[in-house]
């Protein structure tokens, strides 16, 4: 596990290396996830990122409790579907655009519905190529904002179903 802020600037931990403080801290992190992440057998299933950096788990789960998401999971690739509808109610996709980069898949916490698709790109995005590739989906809207969880100079892309986003938005924990 990297310690400390910013990827550039954390420290590699094993778990052997790790001081009893440390290995509180990713126990009371993975604790504070179970209404957020799904886990299986060998723990926590965090996604790519906060897999490894203890910053990015808090950082993830505080974003988290602030829109009242918990994760979720389609096998439509751009997730706009599954979002719109519930399910993928297409056989054929569309292909995911450029700005489809660390992409997460949330739902609301309070109905449990579909409510974001959530993706972190390096690059700065234009809000219009993102109302572009939603157009078809009267239900859906594109907000552009700083705000991540992955950090590293990231832009937050978040693609929220407008219906299950208020249901969502509730009192943080």
């Amino acid at each position: 596990m990297f310690f400390g802020p910013g990827a550039g600037e954390a420290q590699w931990r094993c778990w052997r290396c790790q001081s009893s403080d440390q290995k509180d801290l990713v126990s009371s992190l993975d604790d504070r996830s179970r209404d957020v992440l799904r886990r299986d057998a060998d723990g926590v299933l965090w996604p790519y990122g906060p897999n490894i950096y203890v910053q990015m788990r808090v950082d993830l789960l505080d974003w988290a409790d602030r829109h009242g998401l918990k994760v979720g999971d389609t096998g439509c690739s751009s997730g706009l579907h599954w979002l719109d509808k519930g399910r993928c109610a297409k056989r054929e996709c569309q292909d995911r655009p450029w700005f489809y980069d660390h992409t997460t898949m949330w739902l609301s916490r309070t109905t449990g519905k579909p409510a974001l698709v959530f993706n972190q790109p390096y690059e700065e995005v234009d809000p219009a190529e993102v109302r572009e590739f939603i157009s078809e989906y009267p239900t859906l809207r594109a907000e552009i904002s700083p705000e991540t969880w992955y950090g590293a100079d990231t832009t937050g892309v978040y693609i929220w179903n407008d219906n299950n986003r208020r249901a969502a938005a509730g009192p943080p924990r």
